[in-house]
């Protein structure tokens, strides 16, 4: 008979249907419709993922109009206070050199082109929702499979036999790793540096994108009326050279003013947002290409299996277009009695979001090897153009190609 002390060493199993792999929101979204989608019970439902160790978030998100549609079906929204989230009404994008930007405005005042929410609102009110379904904190250390399950071996010793692993891990997925899915990597030499600013004119609910000479950022309106979230794509030798300054957001600032002068727009550097210490936040931009993100009894979703420049904003709705894949083909073969694992659920995912995040890939790439040229020529080629585009309806085909 073994003693208690080595039955407590003993590896614990567990069996679940399905297991989502990532404790981002990708993952706590994906397990929260797998529970509504009534396809399996709580119970058949397993969540992997480390724990969170601090809630207090201040950073933002935009979603788009089907994103927002999608948050509404899941009773995300209900809850929300206005001061949670921003619409966004307006859209302009300015060119290194023009001085009129390309604009997109909502006609219908009770439409918009999505909102902008804090990431932590959103990942509570999911978690809150997900009391039921069974949560392992703790990390796939390494996976195996056979001709009927994939399991799936954590660090604190736990085994997880499953029909379908769902893994949103993140861009550097060990998942993707250990199975050996191929991801192209794209070394752009651009570091992400985000932060809040608070500007000289009410923001008015419009998003803006600009391509200056320190490289593309993204403005987006925040809850105050004068405070946007940034995200600049910045090269790494110059991001370097910022943050070794006294005042980095100082820097950014006077950057920003002297972009903006055309328009008398400033900026300036904030202390705290919402009794919270503004901390510039980064991460190296090395975007990743993952022709197939299926393998045996596994589907990759999220930065797992794609990760885009952040310059469009898109990142996230597209890995919400991934989740809204994963049930429509579950819901789809399941219909006609197939095993979780069959081939026909990997293929259907795969035709349908390959094709879309190939053609946002595509643009994102355009839009920013074409703005930060350091040619003269193809600057005056890209300006040019933007003005002539502002002038037709054709400017819209980048309005409808967001809101995917």
């Amino acid at each position: 008979m073994k003693s208690v002390e080595i039955k407590k060493n003993l590896p614990r199993e567990c069996f679940h249907k399905i297991c989502v792999v990532g404790g981002g929101l990708t993952g706590a979204i994906m397990t929260l419709m797998l529970k509504k989608s009534n396809l399996f019970r709580s119970n058949e439902i397993g969540w992997i993922k480390p724990k969170i160790k601090d809630f207090n978030d201040i950073r933002t998100t935009f979603f788009n109009e089907k994103s927002l549609e999608l948050l509404r079906e899941l009773n995300l929204l209900k809850n929300l206070e206005s001061s949670d989230y921003t619409f966004i009404n307006k859209i302009q994008v300015f060119g290194m050199n023009s001085f009129s930007p390309l604009e997109w405005n909502c006609s219908n005042p009770r439409l918009n082109f999505g909102a902008v929410i804090k990431n932590d609102i959103i990942l509570k009110s999911v978690i809150e929702q997900l009391k039921d379904i069974k949560h392992y904190e703790s990390l796939v250390t390494n996976t195996q499979h056979d001709d009927f399950e994939r399991t799936l071996y954590l660090k604190d010793k736990t085994i997880i036999k499953t029909y379908l692993v769902l893994a949103a891990d993140g861009k550097n997925s060990y998942l993707r790793k250990l199975l050996s899915i191929k991801s192209f990597k794209k070394k752009v030499n651009h570091v992400a540096l985000s932060g809040f600013l608070q500007q000289s004119k009410n923001h008015n609910n419009t998003a803006i994108q600009a391509f200056t000479d320190l490289g593309p950022i993204g403005l987006l309106p925040f809850e105050n009326k004068n405070i946007i979230n940034f995200v600049q794509s910045i090269e790494e030798n110059k991001y370097k050279q910022i943050l070794s300054k006294t005042k980095p957001e100082q820097y950014l600032s006077d950057n920003l003013n002297s972009f903006f002068s055309r328009v008398e727009l400033k900026f300036k550097p904030l202390q705290k947002v919402n009794q919270f210490n503004n901390k510039l936040s980064s991460w190296k931009l090395d975007l990743n290409f993952i022709v197939n993100p299926t393998a045996y009894r596994t589907i990759l979703i999220g930065d797992a299996a794609h990760s885009i420049h952040p310059l469009a904003g898109q990142g996230f709705n597209l890995s919400l277009r991934d989740c809204s894949s994963v049930i429509k083909s579950l819901r789809y073969s399941l219909k006609f009695g197939h095993d979780l694992g069959d081939n026909s659920i990997l293929s259907s995912y795969k035709d349908d979001r390959l094709p879309k995040t190939v053609a946002m890939t595509a643009i994102t790439d355009f839009l920013f090897y074409g703005f930060t040229s350091k040619s003269k020529n193809t600057q005056l080629f890209l300006t040019k153009g933007m003005e002539t585009l502002n002038k037709t309806k054709l400017k819209n085909i980048f309005r409808d190609i967001a809101s995917v």
